[in-house]
């Protein structure tokens, strides 16, 4: 009997064990990938020549991205450096052009003053926001100064560009050669953005949930149908109230576009439409297996 009982709590332990482990492989997954995500939502690249001592520095950060309006928010600092500054103000006047749609393309930066910081949009020019989770967007955008007084002199640049914003993968690169090819005085960037991992796994871990909702609610009433079971009225309830749940729950999806995106054609319009199906299947069975009392 003593012996039984030590196998017994021995077996217990090891089961406590093996959950303990598979718990703690689960939890460091999910930092894992939490880890993974928050460094490819993460841009913070340099582009030009930094160790050119007379140059301006350009510090471009991301503030906003909204695919829905496909448009993305951009903040352009400018910092002038060695003979380009005097106590942090320009020593002569430029001309900065940014390319953003929602103010001045071309912005003058006047002399013997700290330059202001440029705030605008620029629309995304790829990418479509239907294809929902899996969209990808990119824009382009052209960065230099000129000297009104000297249109030809060349003025280096060192651009910094900073991005991170929940929710989305930011990456920036130069702008291919064949569209375009930069320098020290002329820099072209290619801002690519796309969903995060977690955004990602979340919208198909929703798109799945949905599926079995539906699939269980359906396959519920086929039973009834195909078997002698007894029809109750909290069933009425359950799939009336799933048909008006299942919108709240593909809302869920984090910055999920309107209605008819790609996430909808995969799940949510067959999950709505088997469970708003099995409504009046259920209702017709119970309408027609009335018996009168005898």
């Amino acid at each position: 009997m003593a012996d039984t009982t030590r196998k017994l709590l021995i077996k217990r332990i090891v089961i406590m064990l093996l959950l303990l482990a598979l718990f703690v492989g689960a939890f460091s997954g999910a930092l894992y990938f939490y880890q993974n995500d928050r460094t490819q939502r993460s841009a913070n690249l340099t582009f030009g020549d930094d160790k050119e001592p007379n140059r301006i520095d350009v510090e471009v950060s991301l503030l906003g991205v909204d695919p829905i309006k496909s448009e993305m928010n951009l903040r352009f600092v400018p910092i002038p450096q060695g003979t380009f500054a005097k106590d942090a103000r320009l020593t002569r006047e430029l001309r900065f052009f940014t390319g953003i749609e929602s103010g001045k393309a071309e912005v003058t930066l006047e002399k013997n003053r700290i330059p202001d910081a440029v705030t605008g949009s620029l629309t995304l020019a790829t990418g479509r926001v239907s294809d929902y989770p899996f969209d990808v967007h990119s824009t382009d955008f052209f960065l230099f100064f000129t000297n009104p007084k000297d249109e030809k002199e060349e003025i280096p640049m060192s651009v910094g560009f900073y991005g991170a914003i929940s929710g989305y993968n930011i990456d920036v690169d130069y702008i291919p050669k064949t569209v375009f090819e930069s320098s020290d005085s002329y820099i072209g960037l290619r801002v690519n953005v796309s969903r995060s991992i977690i955004t990602k796994s979340f919208s198909i871990f929703l798109m799945i949930a949905m599926w079995l909702i539906g699939l269980v609610i359906f396959t519920m009433t086929m039973l009834v149908v195909w078997q002698p079971r007894p029809i109750e009225f909290g069933m009425f309830t359950l799939i009336a109230g799933m048909l008006f749940a299942l919108p709240a729950v593909r809302n869920l999806q984090p910055s999920v576009p309107p209605l008819g995106g790609l996430s909808d054609f995969l799940s949510f319009f067959w999950a709505e439409s088997l469970v708003a199906i099995s409504m009046p299947i259920l209702f017709f069975t119970w309408l027609t297996r009335y018996k009168k009392p005898s």
